[in-house]
């Protein structure tokens, strides 16, 4: 899922002057999916100006602590069947079928997008804490983000074969 979006933003940077070709990499930011250092690699003019067309592609920039810039836009909801996994990633596919609420899900979908992207080990880790704060949160009445059941289902079918090797 964050491969087109990588792809998008490598042209975006490609097209930049720049004095040294920029970092860009998963961002440890639950606001943004991606992060560059563009502003280290740039005039301040042509950082400027890679924001605003990044910003008329759907691409909302905000400034981190460090100078790096944050990344996110958008990920549409995939296609995909979910499918029946055993471990934390079957409890949160299952959980999230059940318990189909309208809560928040956008921060969720960010981690599932980088965790997806890191692999399957991240991706497994990921579920082991999703699970545990999805099943806290049915305890306390509150919804669950239900918006992040097709995100989920498309990176556990992604790295099914993996998953389904782990012994829990």
């Amino acid at each position: 899922m964050l491969k087109p979006l990588r792809a998008e933003m490598n042209a975006l940077l490609a097209e930049t002057p720049v004095r040294r070709k920029p970092a860009l990499r998963r961002s440890s930011s639950p606001e943004a999916l991606l992060a560059t250092d563009l502003p280290y690699a740039a005039e301040r003019q042509d950082t400027v100006d890679f924001i605003r067309r990044a910003e008329a592609l759907g691409w909302r920039i905000s400034a981190a602590e460090n100078g790096w810039l944050l990344l996110d836009k958008p990920v549409p909801a995939p296609d995909c069947a979910v499918p029946e996994l055993q471990g934390p990633c079957g409890c949160c596919l299952s959980l999230l079928t059940r318990h189909q609420e309208p809560g928040d899900a956008r921060v969720y979908i960010r981690e599932v997008i980088r965790a997806e992207e890191a692999g399957a080990g991240e991706l497994i880790r990921l579920c082991e804490r999703l699970h545990a704060g999805l099943a806290a949160m049915l305890r306390r009445h509150q919804p669950l983000p239900g918006e992040l059941l097709p995100y989920l289902a498309h990176a556990c079918q992604t790295h099914r074969e993996t998953i389904e090797k782990r012994k829990d």
